[in-house]
Parts: C-alpha cells; structure tokens; sequence
C-alpha cells in the first residue's frame, strides 16, 4: 500500500495537464495557443484557431472544457472545445451576439455567458447549453455608450459593468442566475470620481473589496462591497503612472493576485505595468511603482500559480513574460516573444 501511494504521488505532477496561455490576435483573426514552461516561463507557440472574424475578449468555462470568445467584427460569440491534455482549440460554433462585445464573462455556474458592448451601449446574458453558447441573448439592457466590462460578484447575486468617457460610472444590476436576467439595483450606478472612467474591474479573493481601473484616470480605485445589497462605495484612488504622465496615455486592464496581496495595472502610453501592494485589513493600496512593458499593454495576466505574468504590447505585435516575486510583487522581464497583429486580450489556465 505504501508502495502504490508513492507511486501515485510521483504520478501526480506528471498527470497534471500543461499551463496555456490564450492571445486574441485580432489582425490575424485567430485566437493562438501558447504553452508555458512553469520552471522557466518560457513560453511555445502550439496552434491557433481561425475564426471569422476578429476575436476580443476571452473567457472559459468553469470546467476549463470550453473557451469563449467575442468575434467582435462579425458580433458573434465563438464556443471552442478545449484539449485537456495541451489546450489545443477545436469545433468551433457560433452565436448571434446581437451587437459587438468589448467584453465577454461566464457566471459563476457556466450557465450564461454575459457581455458588455463598449460601441453600442449595451449589456447581455446569453444561454449557455451543454458547454456552447445558444441563440441571441434572453435579455439585452441599455447602460449607455462605452460599457466595457461586466462581472458579477462572488455569490452571483449582482453584477456591474464599468463605463468609460463621459458616462464615467460603474452599473450596479441584480443578476438571476436561474433565468440570467439582469435588472437595474438600486442605486443604479455608482458615479465614477471627476474625469477616471472605470473601464476593467477585479473583485479581492476576500470579496469584500472591488478595485476598478480608470481609463482616463490612471488610476485604480478602491472599493467596499455590500455583498447583502450588491453595491459598492469608492473609498481610495491611487495613480498608476508617476506625476508628469497623469494627462497622457491611458489605462486599461487590473488583476488581483491569488492571494490577494498586490494589484496590478496596465498603462497605455506609458507602456508599463503599474504594481500596487494591499493592505490585508483595510484592502486600501501602496503604489510600488511600474515595470515597463511592449508597446501599448492593452491586456495581460497572471498565470496560474502567480509566478509568471504575460503581457501582450497591442502597438508592437509581440508577447512579454516577467517572473513574479510573491513576497514584494516585483516583476522582472524575462523574454519577449513576436505574435500575430493586434493581441488584443491574454488568459491563462492550468489545465487539469
């Protein structure tokens, strides 16, 4: 017995399936598959899957067997299987999105698929059936021009979707996870601070914060969550980018570490990543400064296990890898990698 279970421990990591990352490349529109070294961070280039048109924002299944994708100039969304053993996309299938989707997001339960239109101001939840995505939305919502992000909170109750420019606001909605209805809550929006225009947000791993990054802003905000009534209450807001840059460029992606101890940003422009530790009590944020990146870092992520963070530069066609120190949450660059033309969004997964 004690045999077999050495046997099995030593199998374990050899059953484990591969760490891909997934690139929006939406010059060449092609959604490309990329495996991760999780010793070195280096990064291999495995496939790609054509689609139609150009892919935007990505997400998976909670069960990691399908990704979805916005095929933002044809407004529909993609359903692609995945490969358990190497992450290699196939059989694609299509859905009438009914408008062009800047961003696309599973509920918790993968039973509805939800998506913001930054273009045409609006919000939905599509069916998602068996894995795919089915027929138009079973509720589209107006919340104004440049909607550009929609999640929902930890318990899947409510969702909000931030907005960028003029409206400067984030939307506050009661989710149904049974129907995937979306109904305004009240208040219906929390106002964005003068002149930031919340465009990505992240929940903490402790749900009792939300932080959104401010497109014209740059900066990141701090929020605290009423998790009964589903609303936020903006506490703190933290530039990303030094003095002297804080009326050009602009920002565009956040994430939060697993274990919820620093944030991160990307600036457009400035072309870095901004690095921000969190206080554990309070969840307000210290900026550490930033690291520079490709040119215009539109979308990035942390790999599975927060070593590693791959950034892709939208104005230079190329991939950049940094390793992650978990106590200081410092980055430093490893390599770069060329890609195909416009990497317009990154995801990362460990596959099982």
């Amino acid at each position: 017995m004690k045999l077999l279970l050495a046997l099995l421990c030593l199998a374990g990591p050899l059953l484990a399936g591969p760490t891909v990352v997934y690139v929006s490349e939406s010059g060449e529109k092609h959604i490309a598959v990329w495996t991760l070294d999780e010793a070195t961070g280096a990064l291999t280039r495995t496939g790609e899957a054509p689609l139609p048109g150009a892919p935007g924002s990505l997400c998976l299944s909670p069960d990691h067997r399908h990704l979805h994708a916005s095929v933002r100039t044809t407004k529909q969304f993609a359903t692609l299987a995945v490969d358990p053993k190497n992450g290699a996309l196939s059989d694609p299938s299509f859905a009438d999105a009914g408008f062009n989707a800047a961003y696309v997001r599973t509920d918790k339960t993968g039973r509805w698929l939800l998506a913001a239109s930054y273009s045409e101001g609006v919000i939905g939840s599509s069916a998602i059936r068996d894995g795919r995505v089915t027929g138009l939305p079973v509720v589209t919502l107006e919340t104004g021009k440049k909607a550009h992000c929609i999640q929902t909170d930890p318990a899947n109750r409510f969702a909000f979707v931030p907005h960028v420019g003029e409206l400067n606001k984030v939307e506050q909605l009661r989710f149904d996870e049974q129907t995937g209805m979306l109904t305004p809550n009240q208040p219906s929006n929390l106002p964005g601070g003068p002149g930031e225009g919340p465009r990505h947000m992240q929940f903490h791993p402790s749900g009792r914060w939300a932080y959104f990054v401010n497109e014209q802003g740059k900066s990141v905000t701090l929020c605290d969550y009423d998790a009964a009534l589903g609303t936020l209450k903006a506490r703190q807001s933290v530039p990303t980018v030094p003095e002297e840059w804080r009326d050009k460029g602009s920002c565009a992606d956040i994430h939060v570490s697993a274990d919820g101890r620093f944030v991160y940003a990307s600036n457009r422009g400035h072309d870095s990543l901004a690095v921000f530790s969190v206080n554990a009590l309070t969840g307000e944020l210290t900026a550490l400064g930033q690291t520079p990146t490709e040119k215009t870092p539109r979308s990035f992520a942390l790999t599975p296990g927060d070593a590693f963070v791959v950034s892709a530069g939208e104005g230079s066609h190329r991939l950049i890898v940094y390793r992650r120190n978990a106590e200081t949450g410092a980055l430093t660059p490893l390599k770069t990698y060329d890609c195909g033309k416009g990497p317009a969004w990154v995801m990362s997964v460990k596959l099982d």
